[in-house]
């Protein structure tokens, strides 16, 4: 006997069928669900086996009197299922995937103009621009939005750039711009250049961005730059004298400031700039050119982070008004830092640098290159500004220093006595390219005395005599020193015996860990040799109960 059974939906609104069922029994099988039938009838409980997905099961025949049935869902044979109602079915979908479509969008229409013009925002203006096509709200929609960035990409599409920022700024309505960037070859367009700056300063742009390049007539930006009340961060990247207002220059809310590859024109607008920043916090001068300078100072009195970068070897690149520099014309820079945090210099040390007032620089990071120079009279000049710069670091917390620095302290021996001791600094970390020797990695610790945290990034070598050291062991490796980290290691026998001696003398130390190159091992087959160096590390004897760790 063939029973069929028809699931209904239980939603009378949209009367579907949702699943239908073909169940075959032989009589023996057939008495049987009878039976069941009937015990469960007497029960008055229904089974889960007159369920479907939580929707009852109809038989055929009761199927014309249930309230959901849909005239014409079946064939004559009752076992499969009209087209039609696949094809309605269908269609409802659609329908109802084009409605919520339709729905969502009129959720975001219906938001208001300042949360579009934020979500706007946070896409480049070229793709917000894009969005104006999408309906008549968002034709002008993109006029409004507080960030435009502009970047050349592509040299012969140049024309193209120009005229696209032409248009946004002719189409802006009058809202604030907050942030605006532009990248791109000056050529013969900077009185273009400089009426653009005009307008986001008078749109009162808060972060301004100028990326400026290839430059085939002089560029004297404009003053309404130089006097932006709304200018908050200002970044000035171009290969180019920074010639400056003879009026004045003034940026009362200037809080960053980064100046990138520059070339400072003389003493007396330098001098304006620095100063005309009452307010500012952060300052990073990027590898600009102060040939033209004697001697500057810097002194915002609100300054709390200050980066230089010197690297003489960029200045090479430089536009070709800017004569070469060297040692008889180099400037002196004075850093009155009575509210400075964090400073770092990184490049040769041609120029004068130097700390005054800075006893708040709690982070400081040195990093000075040795000069191809054979001139010795050059070589002490460098050591000397090194010195003058480390003397101003006393009060430091955190010292990153590369041992290079300490190389040209060298030409001026006379100096390492007189190096300041770093009372507050308990964290210190060695850059180098090759493995720091031990005894000038003493000549550090020994001005260290309450250092707690130690790093060599290229590993440790000894070349001295074991008995000698012990004689003049640094106070923090008996009383403060508890982390050691030592990266790069090649597993020559004087590493391995200045790690040795750091075991024995380190006191308090709680945890060492030890990198060693091992791609350098895996290249010469030596696996097991590293295998052996670390349990003759773990061997040595500790002045401590502390832990030794390999990664």
């Amino acid at each position: 006997m063939s029973e069929i059974i028809v699931s209904l939906s239980s939603n009378s609104d949209n009367r579907e069928i949702d699943e239908y069922h073909d169940i075959s029994s032989d009589s023996g099988s057939s008495g049987s669900n009878s039976s069941s039938s009937d015990s469960n009838s007497s029960g008055g409980n229904a089974t889960d086996e007159q369920y479907t997905f939580g929707v009852p099961r109809v038989p055929l025949e009761e199927l014309g009197q249930h309230p959901d049935y849909i005239p014409g869902c079946f064939q004559e044979n009752h076992q499969i299922m009209d087209v039609s109602f696949e094809l309605k079915n269908v269609k409802k979908i659609k329908f109802r995937k084009k409605q919520n479509a339709i729905k969502s969008r009129n959720g975001i229409d219906n938001l208001p103009d300042a949360i579009l013009e934020h979500i706007l925002s946070y896409l480049s203006t070229k793709d917000a621009v894009r969005t104006s096509i999408l309906s008549k709200r968002w034709q002008y929609l993109w006029t409004s939005i507080p960030k435009l960035e502009f970047y050349e990409e592509e040299p012969d599409r140049k024309t193209m750039l120009m005229n696209f920022v032409q248009r946004a700024l002719a189409l802006r309505d009058s809202s604030n711009i907050k942030d605006f960037s532009l990248s791109c070859d000056v050529e013969c367009e900077t009185h273009r250049i400089n009426s653009w700056i005009s307008a986001v300063v008078k749109h009162k742009v808060q972060v301004l961005y100028l990326g400026l390049a290839n430059f085939q007539e002089s560029l004297e930006l404009t003053p309404r730059l130089f006097t932006c009340e709304s200018l908050k961060e200002l970044t000035l990247s171009m290969f180019h004298y920074l010639k400056l207002p003879t009026t004045s220059v003034s940026f009362p809310s200037l809080k960053k400031l980064i100046l990138m590859e520059v070339i400072f024109p003389d003493d007396n607008s330098t001098q304006q700039l620095f100063s005309g920043c009452p307010i500012l916090e952060e300052l990073f001068i990027i590898d600009c050119i102060w040939n033209n300078v004697k001697a500057v100072y810097i002194a915002p009195p609100m300054l709390r982070i200050l980066h230089i970068s010197d690297a003489n070897e960029n200045k090479d690149d430089l536009n070709a008004d800017a004569d070469g520099q060297n040692e008889s014309n180099s400037c002196q820079v004075k850093i009155f830092g009575n509210s400075l945090e964090s400073f770092s210099f990184s490049g040769d040390h041609l120029n004068d640098f130097c700390l005054l007032n800075s006893s708040s620089v709690v982070d400081a990071s040195i990093e000075v290159f040795q000069r191809d120079d054979e001139d010795f009279y050059v070589d002490v000049q460098d050591a000397h500004h090194l010195y003058k710069l480390l003397d101003g670091l006393g009060n430091v917390e955190k010292l990153r220093l590369q041992v290079s620095s300490l190389e040209v302290l060298n030409y001026a021996e006379e100096l390492f006595p007189l190096l300041p001791v770093f009372n507050n600094l308990t964290s210190l970390t060695l850059g180098s390219e090759l493995p720091i020797e031990f005894s000038r990695l003493l000549t550090i610790l020994r001005n260290s005395p309450c250092l707690d945290f130690l790093e060599l990034a290229m590993g440790i070598t000894y070349h001295g005599i074991y008995d000698s050291i012990l004689d003049r062991v640094p106070s923090c490796l008996m009383t403060h020193l508890k982390t050691i980290n030592i990266f790069g290691l090649s597993g020559d026998e004087k590493e391995i015996h200045a790690i040795k001696i750091l075991l024995k003398i380190a006191l308090v130390l709680k945890r060492i860990s030890i990198s060693f190159d091992a791609f350098d091992f895996e290249c010469s087959g030596d696996i097991m040799k590293l295998k052996e160096i670390s349990a003759q590390i773990l061997s040595f004897p500790k002045g401590s109960s502390c832990s030794i760790f390999f990664c």
